[in-house]
Order: structure tokens, then C-alpha cells, then sequence
């Protein structure tokens, strides 16, 4: 007779975890992206954005979230609306000029879905676990009832 498995995988949680992550990174990455191509430094953006220097740092780093109004701040101190901040996409436009960081991002995508994909075999192998133990149950249980009627059924 199979035995359950100790724990029951929650999907939905770990799935909106990774994507929470997921954006967060992808959020920081662009900012690093904006900074750099406009050359400046973090204390800047930092004092700008009423933050340290150190909170700034690990905005930068995925650490932390970014909360709408710092969506906002950010946006204006680069020229570009939050919506274009907020999308994920291969190219920024900061100005005139056009910056590619489709790399970076692909990464962050290529993760998620290798998380996803290995969460969806996991579920798929617990739910034939879970179907044979039901079938062996049965059986056990039609044995039993067998018996119970002395072999009469």
C-alpha cells in the first residue's frame, strides 16, 4: 500500500512568490540599467528618491520591493512614465536614445518558467501518487466486502 507524502505542494503560493521575486528583479535590473546608462551614481538617485544610499542599494539588488510612489519617483527622475518603467520589455527610451537590455531580463523569464515547470511535474507526480493509493484502496475495500459476505458477491 503507497503512504501519502508528508506535505502537499501549494502551487499558487510558491507560483505568485516566484513572480512577486521575479518582477522585483526585473525592476531592479532595469533601474541598475537606467542608472548606469545615464551615468549616475547611486547617492544621487538615492537623495533624489529621499532615500540612503544603502535603502537605494537594495532597491538596486531586488532586496526589496518597489512600492508605486517609488515607481513614480523613479520614472520622473529618468524621464520616462511609469508605465514604460512597469513594462517588461527589450528596450528603454530614455531622451532620444534607445537602450537594449533584453539579456537581463531573459534570465529573470528563463528562471520562473524553469520554477513553474518543475512545480507542475511535482504536482503531476503527487496526483498519481495519489490516484494509485485511491485504486489499492478500493481493491482493499472490495476484498474486504468480499469476505464480509463471505465470498457471496
Amino acid at each position: 500500500m503507497l503512504k501519502l507524502r508528508g506535505c502537499i505542494l501549494q502551487p499558487k503560493n510558491l507560483f505568485f512568490e516566484s513572480m512577486e521575486s521575479s518582477i522585483n528583479v526585473s525592476h531592479a535590473k532595469k533601474l541598475r540599467f537606467l542608472r548606469k546608462q545615464s551615468d549616475k551614481k547611486q547617492s544621487e538617485i538615492a537623495h533624489y528618491l529621499g532615500l540612503s544610499q544603502q535603502a537605494y542599494s537594495k532597491l538596486e539588488n531586488g532586496e526589496t520591493g518597489f512600492s508605486d510612489e517609488t515607481i513614480e519617483k523613479i520614472s520622473h527622475f529618468f524621464g520616462i512614465s511609469p508605465a514604460e518603467f512597469e513594462r517588461v520589455q527589450e528596450s528603454v527610451y530614455v531622451g532620444n536614445n534607445s537602450y537594449n537590455y533584453a539579456s537581463s531580463i531573459h534570465n529573470v523569464d528563463e528562471r520562473f518558467l524553469t520554477s513553474y515547470e518543475t512545480l507542475l511535474e511535482q504536482n503531476r507526480k503527487l496526483y498519481e501518487d495519489l490516484i494509485r493509493e485511491k485504486d489499492e484502496r478500493i481493491k482493499l475495500l472490495e476484498a474486504l466486502l468480499l469476505k464480509a459476505d463471505g465470498g457471496k458477491g
